[in-house]
């Protein structure tokens, strides 16, 4: 069973009580670490933070244009069973507002073999030319997502044969727990471990037509090769959550940026004394028999070399990889040199007028294509529009890694012509095509994807419509985190998990790699307690 953060901090604080105070460094200021130093200082603990960045927050980062518009080059959306990241939101004193998720809003766009069609009519426009079996066609129609969210149904080409493998493993609590990594590993879960996402879905979908179309429209296709136990176990984690925490589903953004909570988490830390070394970079982490020595370059390019009792490391292990390591287990290393990451690339277009909610009606979403940019989102901090909701016709479902809502009904939309400027998510993208657009330039990645955006919205190519102050990241070249998130292969889980998250001796370690809920500021905070639990033990 997951457990909620009250409990685990409940459980930390007895634990911690009347043990001598310790002298902690924490490696890395993204959220991981942050919330671990917030916790050991607020035990009394005497914390240090070693971050190789002048900011803190990681890949929870907002980028800010000269106008006041924003969008997120990382984080950007927090479904509402994510208890631990709205823990510490509350305490910043954060509010959230709706994300409109990119099957929320039925007048987004499918580009799909050349056929343009809105959500709403890929039944008339894009079934109708694809040769697909009747299974595939029932599976659309008949499936857990409803005929009345019409705007989502393809989506049941995924949700079907994942909802039906997720029952099957939810009926043996052993199974359940193995996958949710709160109990040993069955064979059942280890055998499922071995397969990825595509070859499980082939068990499904036998036409190459209906694998491209639902490759397409939830933009997996270029993730075939990663674990489908991932995907189900995305999805027992988030019912058993919303279910012990008594909320609706439902998916949202932080209001004025992602990069707010760890920004009031590093207020937080300022109050409580807590030092934040910037511009300090490690290259070195030795595990002596009774120490930890780090080895550090400081911003005035000095070495020098530290000595202490207890480390919370929160690199991730595409950076540890570049890192000399001394003194690990065999096994620690093989994990640090074996664990995937997802490549991943965002292009944010700044322009001059809302275009999609003047013209196409469009209040937020996300529109897919089968070209290099595959994702287009419009912001959900709305241009004077006035949206109002048949809460009578409203049906929320999710699936998975991606929070997929079937359809929110949204009725009597009323557009203000005097547009102001937008952030446009000219593309979202994974796997190779994030490497084929991340490998361009950054003026020639803006060029390409508003080509590509051309295809379902004409007047993107209009003089001056996008700004030249435009924003984009590939996340494998960012040298702070080389790769987006970790996103296991089949038989990383089995192979290498409990050798990921496991302690050298007085050295732990934290970061969404740690924990199972990984691509999620959730993760990377459930991975921060347990590594605190751990320290406050010794």
């Amino acid at each position: 069973m997951i457990e909620k953060i009250q409990d685990k901090i409940k459980r930390i604080k007895e634990i911690d009580s009347n043990r001598p105070r310790k002298k902690v460094a924490v490696l890395g200021a993204g959220m991981a670490g942050l919330t671990a130093a917030l916790e050991l200082s607020e035990l009394g603990h005497n914390v240090v933070i070693y971050e190789a960045n002048d900011r803190v927050g990681g890949r929870a980062w907002t980028h800010r244009f000269s106008d006041g518009e924003y969008h997120e080059l990382g984080a950007m959306r927090f479904p509402a069973e994510h208890d631990h990241t709205r823990h510490y939101a509350s305490r910043c004193g954060l509010t959230f507002r709706r994300f409109i998720n990119h099957h929320d809003d039925e007048d987004t766009l499918y580009f799909f073999k050349g056929i343009l069609s809105k959500h709403s009519d890929c039944d008339l426009k894009i079934l109708p030319e694809l040769n697909i079996t009747d299974f595939e066609k029932w599976m659309i129609n008949n499936g857990p997502i409803p005929k009345e969210a019409k705007s989502s149904q393809l989506l049941n080409l995924l949700v079907y044969p994942i909802e039906t493998i997720k029952h099957e493993i939810e009926s043996n609590p052993h199974d359940t727990n193995a996958l949710l990594g709160t109990g040993q590993m069955t064979s059942r879960i280890k055998e499922l471990d071995k397969i990825s996402l595509g070859d499980f879905l082939r068990k499904y979908i036998s036409s190459a037509d209906a694998l491209d179309l639902i490759g397409t429209v939830t933009g997996l296709e270029v993730w075939w090769d990663k674990a489908v136990t991932m995907f189900i176990r995305d999805e027992i984690a988030a019912e058993q959550r919303l279910k012990n925490q008594g909320v609706p589903k439902g998916i949202d953004e932080i209001e004025g940026g992602t990069d707010k909570l760890p920004n009031g988490l590093l207020n937080l830390l300022k109050n409580k004394g807590v030092t934040i070394q910037f511009k300090h970079s490690i290259f070195s982490i030795n595990k002596k028999r009774e120490q930890i020595q780090i080895g550090i370059k400081n911003q005035n390019d000095e070495f020098e070399l530290l000595d202490y009792d207890f480390v919370i490391c929160t690199l991730p292990f595409s950076i540890l990889r570049r890192i000399k390591l001394t003194g690990l287990t065999k096994e620690k290393i093989t994990a640090v040199r074996n664990l995937t990451y997802a490549s991943s690339t965002k292009v944010l277009l700044n322009t001059k007028e809302r275009f999609w909610e003047t013209n196409y009606k469009i209040v937020g979403g996300a529109s897919q294509l089968d070209l290099i940019n595959r994702q287009v989102y419009y912001p959900s901090n709305l241009s004077e529009i006035t949206t109002q909701t048949d809460n009578n016709s409203q049906f929320k479902s999710m699936i998975g890694q991606f929070n997929l809502v079937a359809k929110v009904e949204v009725d009597n939309k009323t557009m203000n012509k005097q547009s102001r400027p937008g952030v446009l998510v000219g593309s979202y993208c994974w796997g190779q095509d994030a490497r084929r657009l991340g490998g361009l330039g950054k003026d020639e990645r803006v060029r390409v994807v508003v080509e590509a955006i051309s295809n379902i919205h004409p007047e993107i190519l209009e003089s001056g419509m996008v700004k030249d102050e435009s924003a984009s990241i590939f996340w494998d070249e960012y040298k702070f985190a080389g790769g987006a998130f970790c996103f296991m292969k089949p038989s990383d889980f089995s192979n290498y998990y409990s050798d990921t998250i496991k302690p050298e001796g007085n050295l732990f370690f934290a970061g969404e790699h740690c924990s199972l809920d990984q691509g999620w500021i959730q993760g990377a905070i459930i991975s921060s307690l347990r590594a605190v639990e751990e320290l406050v033990q010794k």
